[in-house]
Formats: structure tokens, C-alpha cells, sequence
């Protein structure tokens, strides 16, 4: 085995991928200063498909996992998830930037250590994935190291200033085996620009909760908060 292919190897190991088509691999840790090649030498269009690749997969793993976030609760995860800190967190964590190929004026300057760069060629391999061996294998890839992010949800919602109550109601009863809670209306009151809801939430026939709120969402929020007091201190 030469050493570019022990090189490429180490990094299969790594990332838990066996290329197909090793140029593909290479060209995503290839900067485009690596040797004066430019932009089409680079890992920038790569990184531009791994970038949508990413974003997919981020959404479409915290919509099936957290049943109970919002959109904007969504929108928000995902965003952190793919910024270029937690994708230079997540590459630091994968020692990236040793397979790094960049030039010599980068080099010098410390560049491969570079959040951006580092980001970068992360968005860039999980491209190189998905042209390779396709959805199915980016998002194993990126749900495989999403622990590389260094987020959790629960974190999240704390730091962001607000508390998803329906969504951890939904983790402790996942976490005891048992059916999903169920939220149902039980009584509207006052005109229909300014009505006022009250909801109760059902663990089986077991109203275990109830809330009001001036839509329905948040009469369901305050229902859950309301069954987690009584499961907590009951």
C-alpha cells in the first residue's frame, strides 16, 4: 500500500466509510491553494453539495427523533448544528486537519487549524459520501458523529431562553417504554378572535395534566408542564 492510500485509509477508519472512488475523498480534503490549483481543484463545489447534504440529513434526523419541536425549534437546532463552529468542533474532534492537503502559504500560517477551512472540508466529505454511496450512507455518516457536535437538545433549549415542555414530557415517557402522551381540547371559551383553550393531556384514559392558553399550542404547553410537576413530585 503507497502512503497516499495508507493516508486515505486512516481517514476511511475514522470516518467508518469505505470509498468506492478514493478520489473523491481526496478531493474533499483538497484546498484550492494546495499547489496553486484554484477553486476547481478545491473541495469548494463538494463542499457546497455537502453543505445542502448536511442540512437535509441534520433536519430530517431531528424531526424523527424530537417529535414534539416546533419548526422554529427545528430551524433553530439545525442552524446550530451546521454553523461553522460546531462544524470545526466536530473536525477538530476527527483530528481533520492532519489529512488536510493546503498550500504553502497556509500551511506556515497556521491555516489548516482554521475554523472555516476545517468546517469546510467536513461539508465537503460528507459531499464526497453522498456522490459515493449515496442519502442513506451522508446521513448515517452525519448522524454517526452528530455526538462530534457537542450539542443537546435539551441544552439548547435551555441556552436559547425557552423550555419545550410537550418535547420533554415526549422524552420521559419514551424513556419509560410507554405510548406517547395525547393532548386533547376539553373546553373553548370567549369569541373566536380572542378564545381562550383549555387542554388535557392523556397517558392512556389518564388525563395526567391540563392547561389553558390563548391558542392551542400553548394550552399544550402548559398542560405538559403541569403533568411533568405532578410526575415529578407525585
Amino acid at each position: 500500500m503507497s502512503e497516499q492510500e495508507d493516508f486515505i485509509s486512516q481517514l476511511e477508519g475514522l470516518l467508518g466509510v469505505s470509498f468506492r472512488d478514493r478520489s473523491l475523498l481526496r478531493k474533499a480534503l483538497t484546498h484550492s491553494s494546495f499547489e496553486g490549483g484554484g477553486p476547481d481543484r478545491g473541495n469548494e463545489r463538494l463542499e457546497f453539495l455537502g453543505d445542502a447534504v448536511l442540512k437535509l440529513t441534520c433536519a430530517w434526523y431531528f424531526y424523527e427523533k424530537y417529535q414534539a419541536l416546533s419548526e422554529g425549534e427545528l430551524s433553530a437546532v439545525v442552524g446550530q448544528v451546521v454553523s461553522e463552529k460546531s462544524l470545526a468542533s466536530a473536525a477538530k474532534r476527527l483530528g481533520l486537519s492532519e489529512f488536510l492537503l493546503v498550500g504553502h502559504s497556509l500551511e506556515v500560517t497556521g491555516g489548516r487549524q482554521l475554523p472555516s477551512v476545517l468546517a469546510d472540508a467536513f461539508e465537503a466529505i460528507i459531499g464526497a459520501v453522498f456522490l459515493d454511496q449515496g442519502l442513506a450512507s451522508a446521513r448515517d455518516l452525519v448522524v454517526g458523529h452528530l455526538r462530534l457536535y457537542a450539542i443537546d437538545v435539551r441544552d439548547f433549549r435551555t441556552q436559547a431562553g425557552f423550555r419545550n415542555y410537550k418535547a420533554d414530557l415526549q422524552e420521559m415517557f419514551q424513556k419509560k417504554g410507554k405510548d406517547l402522551p395525547v393532548y386533547r381540547v376539553v373546553n373553548e371559551q370567549g369569541p373566536d378572535h380572542d378564545k381562550t383553550f383549555q387542554v388535557a393531556v392523556y397517558s392512556g384514559k389518564t388525563a395526567i395534566g391540563q392547561g389553558t392558553g390563548k391558542t392551542k399550542k400553548d394550552a399544550e404547553q402548559a398542560a405538559a408542564k403541569d403533568a411533568l410537576n405532578r410526575l415529578l413530585f407525585d
